[in-house]
């Protein structure tokens, strides 16, 4: 993930409702979804206004339900310049998924969003994360269904998600062609005995300002990467949900709000942005390639 010279990053965010997000999938059953208040407008809005202010084009990874319950808020997005991608369509976990579920709900996104913009999209990014070794033949099921980028993996380590010893460079999976998945990690510092998470959702959120700059500084300046932030439309939103999670998850899904547009351009104005689609095409030709996601190598642990 080398860069030279500018603070290169990739803007991401998850269009979904704030229902979709995985601390409320005990609570709220998928079978209420069309009762609850949709919300996501509001936050695409305020993101949309975030990226003319900071002059970013962003990768907008965009959940199937959502595209088709609202298509023009989907062609919206696509008519202001930015890359559309796909997040699923009814946001699995995707390791509770065997290979055909996996692979009708990722058609059916695909097709969602097809329908809503006119073309299909290229990127694609797991619900909370979830391709972990064990499903690792996502990729795979990807790959074959015309996918060619991938924002699944995050080396760190959680509860729910994460691999701490996957890899944190991009990889190729395929015969070494233009058919490809490009497999992109997701950002980390870099620390003895670790990889730090600071660069959206919670993390973000809930860290103080200083010290996200700060990992930002050292991942541009000492690990020669650039940053990919990841946010979503109901971050943005003050509306709290009537569902009470415990307070350490409702901590983790509604801490931080108030302040966080403010944040949001605090931190990232200065970085030169890139979708994800771009700086694909510039790190392609230099990423190794895996033939199988049986070769995909572990990482040796944060250093």
């Amino acid at each position: 993930m080398a860069v030279t010279g500018e603070r290169r990053s990739i803007l991401t965010l998850d269009v979904e409702e704030w229902f979709h997000a995985h601390n409320y999938r005990p609570h709220v059953e998928a079978s209420s979804w069309d009762a609850r208040p949709r919300r996501a407008e509001l936050g695409v809005e305020r993101l949309l206004s975030l990226c003319d202010e900071i002059d970013a084009r962003a990768t907008w990874f965009v959940l199937g339900w959502t595209a088709e319950k609202d298509p023009g808020l989907i062609r919206e997005i696509a008519s202001a310049g930015h890359e559309i991608g796909c997040h699923t369509y009814a946001h699995p976990v995707a390791f509770e998924l065997d290979r055909e579920a996996f692979r009708d709900d990722t058609r059916r996104g695909r097709d969602a969003i097809a329908n809503a913009t006119g073309e299909a999209p290229r990127a694609f990014r797991a619900a909370s994360f979830t391709i972990l070794p064990r499903n690792y033949w996502a990729l795979e099921v990807l790959r074959d269904e015309g996918f060619r980028v991938d924002s699944s993996l995050f080396p760190v380590a959680h509860p729910r998600y994460g691999n701490p010893r996957g890899p944190r460079e991009p990889f190729r999976l395929g015969a070494g062609d233009d058919d490809d998945l490009l497999v992109m990690p997701m950002t980390t510092l870099r620390l003895p005995g670790r990889n730090f998470p600071f660069s959206g959702g919670g993390y973000f959120r809930l860290f103080p300002h200083p010290l996200v700059r700060a990992c930002a500084r050292w991942v541009h300046r000492v690990q020669k990467e650039p940053v990919v932030w990841y946010f979503h439309p109901w971050e943005l939103d003050q509306y709290q949900p009537d569902v009470d999670l415990g307070r350490l998850q409702n901590l983790r899904s509604q801490g931080g709000k108030t302040d966080l547009y403010a944040k949001l351009t605090r931190s990232l104005s200065g970085h030169h942005m890139v979708t994800m689609g771009e700086y694909a095409r510039s790190v392609r030709d230099s990423a190794p390639v895996f033939s199988s996601v049986d070769q995909i190598p572990a990482a040796p642990g944060p250093v």
